[in-house]
């Protein structure tokens, strides 16, 4: 299978392979997102009863940093001697779930977002689960598969209206799992640049310096 050509000799479209080939990590994102028509499925064909709003996604993917039994996944019957000093944990708005004692406003709004906690893999290498979670597929396959933004500005193209590119990396593009893969340049991710420490956050290319 070529990716990058519309159909494979059994006319198989190239939208059947984003749909078979592309969805994974990305797919559980870009699904909800995108409603039906991330699958070619119209309204009446959808389960689904409320309708999709949802326009634009904000990915917030930590390098490391916060244990789960100090944020979303709190042990408290563990004991300390696992969940440290931050162990405790609080009763949200949804009735059984609890957060960590950290997340007291997010607690309050429990009601309106989702948890996933029974996804797991077994990659002890950073980069490599990295790669996992953005594409979907195991890193040293035999094609570069795209990030879940690049699958994003894929599937809005066509209806996209925006100023601003519609896939944006903020600061620097981490390696292959946060690029287009086989979808080519055209998806590739605006990457700002910049310092966020800095007093004035100034976007590379865009913003020159001396300017207020």
């Amino acid at each position: 299978m070529t990716a990058n050509r519309h159909s494979d000799s059994n006319g198989v479209s190239r939208r059947e392979v984003i749909r078979q080939g592309l969805y994974g990590a990305a797919g559980v994102l870009a699904a909800g997102a995108l409603g039906p028509r991330a699958f070619g499925e119209t309204e009446s064909s959808s389960s689904a009863s409320t309708p999709v709003k949802a326009k634009s996604v904000i990915q917030i993917f930590l390098w490391g940093g916060m244990s789960h039994n100090d944020t979303w996944d709190p042990k408290p019957g563990a004991g300390r001697q696992f969940v440290g000093d931050f162990g405790k944990a609080i009763q949200t708005s949804v009735t059984g779930l609890q957060l960590s004692q950290l997340f007291p406003q997010l607690a309050q709004q429990a009601d309106k977002f989702s948890l996933i906690r029974g996804m797991t893999h077994g990659i002890n290498g950073h980069e490599t689960a990295a790669y996992l979670m953005q594409t979907g597929h195991s890193r040293g396959e035999r094609l570069a598969y795209p990030s879940v933004g690049a699958v994003f500005s894929l599937l809005k193209k066509e209806e996209y209206e925006g100023i601003l590119p519609p896939y944006v990396v903020l600061t620097r593009a981490a390696g292959r799992f946060s690029e287009e893969g086989f979808l080519g340049p055209k998806y590739k991710p605006f990457v700002t640049g910049g310092d966020p420490n800095r007093d004035r956050f100034e976007v590379e290319g865009i913003i020159a310096p001396g300017i207020s």
